[in-house]
């Protein structure tokens, strides 16, 4: 079976599967180069900010240098070339964007909602664009970089900008996850974590299930999203695997601070395994 790549965040899916769960964007063929292997080491490098690019203008842009022979790579809807080929790429951005729409449009006469971003990081921000579009809400910014959306759109986006916000402070607390793990080998660990989780909950004294716990869920914490995930919730069982860890490891816990954790760890994986 083939495999095909998300072209923005490297991703393998299978080739029946069309687009990235995590980005949006269309899948390619080609294994994508990684930005920092873009030109030599002593080439300068250009980017170009793709952030309110739609999906589709992106996957455009993506085709077309592909098509054109173009080293390029992506950080994100980051656009990396090297400064050489920037005139040539200058052009095939502009194709991109006259075959069709770069950016989802606002209708000039609904009543607008402002959000402020002045404080968001272009990784949250990029999070916030995909989500919307992943969500059909139409929306721009202006020049002041507010972000523009439809008042009939407001609860979906409070609840969108809520999701980005608690899934970043996540991560920005368990760090990045290294762990790649799919299929069998993820379905066994998330059994073995619940049913330990379980035991602990009855007997919070077990020790055989004290010393297995401890390994399996801070390995849990360092497994990144699996295909399928949505990666909040996955941020979340990251969490309790991590919570789990470190209560067990505190000489000074209580059997309440292990109930409480492993009945956390346990709901979080209720319906998964």
């Amino acid at each position: 079976m083939s495999t095909m790549y998300c072209f923005q965040c490297s991703r393998e899916y299978a080739e029946d599967v069309s687009a990235c769960v995590e980005c949006g964007v269309d899948l390619v063929e080609e294994a994508p180069t990684p930005p920092e292997e873009v030109g030599t080491a002593d080439e300068a490098q250009v980017a170009y900010e793709m952030h309110d690019w739609s999906f589709e203008a992106r996957s455009r842009a993506e085709r077309l240098l592909t098509e054109a022979g173009v080293v390029h790579g992506w950080q994100g809807p980051m656009l990396i070339v090297r400064e050489a080929d920037e005139e040539q790429v200058d052009a095939l951005v502009e194709q991109a964007e006259a075959e069709g729409d770069a950016t989802p449009s606002l209708d000039p006469d609904v009543d607008k909602i402002g959000y402020a971003m002045d404080d968001w990081t272009d990784d949250a921000r990029s999070a916030l664009v995909t989500a919307l579009n992943l969500n059909d809400v139409r929306h721009e910014f202006d020049e002041d970089g507010e972000l523009l959306v439809a008042e009939d759109d407001e609860e979906v986006v409070d609840a969108i900008i809520t999701a980005i916000t608690e899934k970043l402070a996540l991560e920005e607390e368990l760090g990045e996850a290294t762990t790649e793990m799919e299929g069998l080998q993820l379905n066994d660990l998330l059994g073995d974590v619940r049913g330990l989780a379980q035991k602990l909950v009855k007997n919070p004294g077990d020790a055989k299930a004290t010393i297995a716990i401890v390994s399996k869920a801070g390995l849990l914490a360092d497994v990144r999203t699996p295909f399928g995930f949505d990666s909040r919730r996955w941020a979340a069982i990251r969490k309790g695997g991590a919570d789990m860890k470190s209560v067990l490891s505190d000489e000074d816990r209580t059997e309440e601070d292990v109930v409480d954790a492993a009945g956390t760890l346990r709901g979080l994986l209720e319906n998964v395994v």
